[in-house]
């Protein structure tokens, strides 16, 4: 056993990393866990603030961990000001990265991990939000099962009981289900995650990653496990997405899954078509065979009918057309096309 740089006294290593060759050479032997923070941030900047004085706490309990802030600017219109009592004893630095416009929660996600990847090294990298709902605290929970599972599995924060109101309880049900349905998949976290580092690697070759992080990770098949964390307490103001924004995140999480949901959706027209056209041979069977038909019935109801299956014969034909096209359209490719919307990165903390 030796004493880490803070005293604390940690465990001989199986591996040595790159970080601790470089700027520990003279106790080579220690055993640290180098990990980058990330988080979005949109104007609530003292929001912000507060959950890297959490991390600091949290990193003075945890001699092992040595951590960077990286803060993605997320166009706000206010400037970052540093507040004069801060007091930051542990983490070893915090970053901004600055955005050229505003792009939305998901998209700022999308860019940090393509700008971190190219850019930095570590051993684990940190996706949470700054509005102190994902608790810091509880990066020390999934930092203990990523190394229980030898740092090869992603460990995502599982929400227990909501605690929001029973309408977006009930609606957020209905998007489960119908994910579920059209996907084949259940998605039951949200941003709040750790992951080995090599997963960035895989994760930013991904386009639907500029939609939506989590419903992404999924699709990348890597491998990850969960862990039941309960959802903190807002820091302080309100939240800025609003019913719009929260649909328009369900259908994201749906659409980043495009191929398998546009397929499924296909599979089901082509079975309605199936049904209206049986419907069509009870109505001529009726008409033909019985005595039970009114004057002008089956007529009416034959054309309803074609109508019917004509178009959903034509949404079939547009699906297919659709799912066609987006396998030969790459789009946005966020490690080539990361760079068009960072300003600047700036260093506003560093430990000596």
């Amino acid at each position: 056993m030796l004493l880490g740089d803070r005293g604390g006294a940690v465990s001989l290593p199986p591996q040595i990393s790159p970080f601790e060759l470089h700027v520990f050479p003279w106790c080579w032997t220690i055993s640290l866990m180098q990990i980058v923070v990330m988080m979005p941030v949109f104007e609530d900047w003292d929001t912000a603030i507060k959950v890297c004085e959490r991390i600091d706490k949290l990193c003075q309990t945890q001699p092992d961990i040595h951590a960077r802030i990286m803060m993605v600017n997320d166009g706000s219109t206010t400037r970052f000001e540093a507040p004069h009592d801060i007091h930051l004893t542990a983490i070893d630095g915090i970053s901004i990265l600055e955005l050229k416009r505003n792009l939305g929660h998901q998209r700022a996600i999308a860019v940090g991990l393509a700008y971190l990847q190219h850019n930095y090294k570590a051993d684990a990298l940190v996706v949470m939000d700054a509005d102190g709902e994902d608790r810091p605290e509880d990066i020390a929970v999934l930092l203990e099962e990523l190394k229980r599972n030898g740092n090869r599995k992603a460990v995502f924060a599982e929400r227990g009981k909501r605690m929001e109101s029973f309408v977006f309880r009930t609606l957020y049900q209905v998007y489960r289900g119908l994910h579920r349905m059209l996907t084949g998949r259940d998605i039951r976290f949200g941003n709040f995650s750790v992951l080995p580092w090599a997963d960035l690697e895989s994760l930013v070759v991904f386009p639907e990653l500029w939609n939506h992080y989590a419903a992404t990770f999924i699709k990348s098949r890597l491998p990850y496990t969960r862990v039941r964390c309960p959802r903190g307490t807002r820091i302080g103001g309100e939240s800025r997405m609003g019913f719009v924004g929260l649909v328009v995140h369900g259908l994201s999480a749906l659409f980043s899954n495009q191929e398998i949901v546009g397929t499924r959706l296909l599979i089901l027209n082509l079975l309605l078509a199936a049904a209206i056209f049986f419907m069509i041979v009870v109505v001529v069977a009726v008409k033909m065979f019985t005595g039970l038909a009114i004057p002008g019935w089956a007529t009416n109801t034959i054309g309803l009918l074609l109508i019917l299956v004509s178009q959903s014969l034509l949404v079939s034909l547009m699906l297919i057309f659709s799912i066609m096209m987006n396998r030969n359209h790459l789009g946005f490719l966020p490690i080539r096309d990361y760079g068009f919307f960072i300003s600047r990165e700036a260093t506003v903390f560093q430990r000596s």
